[in-house]
C-alpha cells in the first residue's frame, strides 16, 4: 500500500520565470514554468487564443511505447534512482505518454542525463540548462523514503495535466494561452514530438535541498532534460498530438 507523500514537480524550456502553482488532490503539487531561448530564432511569442476554432485535427494512429526488456512493471519501481532499470522505467513511462497521443518514442541520450545530473546536484529546486545546450527541463521532487520518478512522470507530469488540456479544451490548438500554460507545460514538453531525446537523473539531497529558497525535507529529486527543447508558440497543434484514449493513461507502476 503506497503511503502518502508530498509532491512538487516543475517544468522548463530554459531559464527560470513565473509562480509557485499550488493545488491540492490526493498529494499536493507545485508547478514552476519557465521557457527556453533555442540556438535558433524562435517563433513569436504565443498569440491570444483565436476567436474561431480551428479545423478539427484526427486522431493519430496509436504508436508503441516499445518497451525495454529491462523495464519491470510493479510497485518495485518506487525505489529506483540509477542504473539500467531506471533507464528502462523512465524511457517506458515518456514513451508510454507519447504513444497515446501519435508521437514517436523517446531515446536515452548522455548528454540530456549528464545535464539532468549538473543540476539535480545543486539539491535546489530550480531550473539551470547550460547556455547553448537547447534542452527542455522538467523536474519532481517527494518527500518521504522512495524516489517515486516514475510517479513524477507519469502522475505528476503527465496525468496530472491531462485534465487541464481537456477541460480547457487545448488539444489541437495551435497555442496555450499563458495564463494557463503554467498548468500543462510539464505534458506538452513530454509529448512535444519534435522532442526525440530525453536524459534523467534522480538522487537524494538529504539534508541540502531548497525548495522556493528555504530548506526542505522534500528531497528525493528528479530532474529530466529534452533535446530538442518544445513548447515553442504556434507550434502546439503539430507537435502535441490528440490523445488516443482519454481514460486509460497508464499508472507510475505499470
Amino acid at each position: 500500500m503506497r503511503s502518502a507523500v508530498l509532491l512538487v514537480s516543475a517544468m522548463a524550456i530554459g531559464a527560470i520565470a513565473g509562480p509557485f502553482n499550488r493545488r491540492y488532490v490526493v498529494t499536493r503539487y507545485e508547478a514552476v514554468t519557465v521557457y527556453l531561448t533555442a540556438p535558433t530564432p524562435a517563433p513569436s511569442a504565443p498569440a491570444p487564443a483565436p476567436e474561431t476554432e480551428p479545423t478539427p485535427i484526427p486522431a493519430p494512429a496509436p504508436v508503441s511505447a516499445q518497451s525495454s526488456d529491462q523495464h519491470k512493471s510493479g510497485t518495485k519501481q518506487q525505489n529506483l534512482r540509477d542504473g539500467p532499470e531506471y533507464k528502462a522505467a523512465m524511457i517506458y513511462h515518456h514513451n508510454a505518454a507519447r504513444a497515446n497521443h501519435g508521437a514517436n518514442p523517446l531515446v536515452w541520450d548522455e548528454e540530456c542525463r549528464k545535464n539532468a545530473q549538473i543540476n539535480a546536484e545543486r539539491c535546489d529546486f530550480k531550473h539551470y540548462i547550460p547556455e547553448g545546450a537547447g534542452q527542455g527541463q522538467n523536474l519532481f521532487v517527494v518527500s518521504g523514503d522512495a524516489f517515486n520518478a516514475t510517479a513524477g512522470v507519469t502522475e505528476s507530469w503527465y496525468k496530472g495535466e491531462f485534465k487541464e488540456m481537456t477541460d480547457n479544451n487545448l488539444w489541437g490548438k495551435a497555442d496555450i494561452p499563458s495564463e494557463i500554460f503554467h498548468a500543462v507545460g510539464h505534458l506538452t514538453a513530454m509529448l512535444w514530438k519534435a522532442t526525440t531525446k530525453v536524459g534523467c537523473h534522480t538522487m537524494d539531497c538529504g539534508s541540502s535541498m531548497t525548495v522556493g529558497g528555504s530548506p526542505s525535507d522534500m528531497n528525493k529529486y528528479t530532474v529530466c532534460n529534452y533535446a530538442s527543447a518544445g513548447n515553442y508558440g504556434g507550434e502546439y497543434a503539430k507537435n502535441v498530438g490528440l490523445p488516443i484514449s482519454k481514460t486509460k493513461l497508464g499508472s507510475w507502476s505499470d
